[in-house]
């Protein structure tokens, strides 16, 4: 069995320093969509495909078919599930014929992945809980969360990392689901690991690796920049904001203009740009933000200081929230943060606009 880290065990330790079940059972017939080869619910055909050549016995993909993949996304696969790194870190979308995790992607790039432990799950589960603060009360088969909702499955242990993993531990095997990079929520991930969890014993004749070269060619179809200055000249900065003072400086994936605004006063911004795994960014980034939010108004609540509320903003993303301490958007699963001074939303918008107009166009 391949050597890994969980991701769940990573995103506890980073985290630490910084929808309703019953209609996820319709089938892909159902949704107009074929299945893929070796995802289909049918024994007949799981029999017939492992007959053919048996798959890696610990190969996450063979743990969720395509109808309740697509359920939990809302929308067909825009291809069969492949392996790859771990759902966080500037290397988590692309596929590894090696990798531990399995990806489950839509045409739009939005996204969940499965990892599984066959063995050495309860280990895991308690490195887990090391690194977090637990934020919800467990019992055999029942998880209750903060907000007062209850989880129930077959599980001997269940947990909520940090605002988008699931993990779900049945003696000595544990499933993670991430569901960052999805629309969906908390129910949902529960459920489907709930029935990942009674494929262990029978998984399906699926591999993981058969799915990488169609990842491939859909990753490579994308904006792959790595420089984050590169979505604004200082002409487009002088069109859009106001007079460049100088060149940008780059940091890593940040971009910080300095200019005089269309009033004369000096002003500045810092973007940081992800091109790829935006949309778990922008649900990470903006549960980690909250919570900081809550600490710092927790402190100042007895001299009445309290930062503005944060609030989601209508503009070229699908979605957005301006937080007293940055701007966080995504649009296609590509996300830029913003810190700035002296910006109106409009100019945010134009700004950001021609960011992403630029990402879309820039693809290849």
């Amino acid at each position: 069995m391949k050597t890994r880290i969980p991701h769940a065990l990573l995103l506890a330790a980073g985290l630490a320093t910084l929808v309703g079940c019953g209609q996820h059972d319709q089938t892909a017939a159902a949704s107009g969509a074929a299945p893929f080869a070796g995802m289909a619910d049918s024994a007949t055909t799981a029999a017939a495909d492992l007959a053919a050549g048996a798959p890696d016995a610990h190969d996450p993909c063979r743990l969720v078919t395509q109808a309740e993949a697509e359920a939990f996304l809302g929308a067909p696969l825009a291809g069969p599930p492949y392996l790859s790194g771990n759902p966080i870190g500037d290397r988590a979308e692309l596929p590894d014929p090696e990798g531990s995790v399995c990806w489950y992607v839509t045409a739009d790039n939005h996204n969940f992945t499965v990892t599984a432990e066959w063995e050495q799950g309860a280990t895991i589960s308690a490195g887990v809980a090391a690194h977090t603060a637990s934020a919800e009360a467990a019992t055999k088969g029942m998880l209750k969360l903060q907000d007062g909702t209850e989880l129930s499955g077959d599980w001997d242990e269940a947990k909520l990392n940090g605002c988008c993993g699931f993990s779900a531990l049945q003696g000595d095997s544990l499933i993670e689901i991430d569901f960052g990079g999805s629309m969906a929520g908390v129910e949902q991930a529960a459920a489907l690991a709930d029935k990942a969890l009674a494929r262990l014993a029978a998984p399906l004749p699926v591999s993981g690796r058969d799915g990488i070269a169609a990842a491939q060619k859909r990753i490579a179809t994308r904006y792959a920049s790595d420089d984050p200055c590169a979505l604004w000249s200082a002409d487009d900065i002088a069109r859009l904001l106001g007079t460049p003072n100088g060149a940008p400086e780059r940091s890593g994936s940040d971009c910080t203009w300095n200019y005089r605004n269309k009033q004369g006063r000096n002003a500045m911004f810092v973007a940081t740009v992800s091109p790829l795994n935006g949309y778990r960014l922008f649900r990470m980034q903006n549960a980690m933000y909250a919570g900081a939010a809550r600490g710092i108004n927790a402190m100042g609540a007895g001299e009445g200081v309290q930062l503005r509320a944060t609030r989601g903003i209508e503009g070229p993303w699908d979605a957005a929230e301006n937080g007293p301490i940055q701007f966080n958007s995504v649009r296609k699963d590509a996300s830029i943060a913003l810190r700035q001074s002296g910006m109106s939303e409009d100019d945010i918008r134009a700004l950001l606009g021609h960011a992403y107009d630029r990402i879309e166009a820039g693809a290849k």
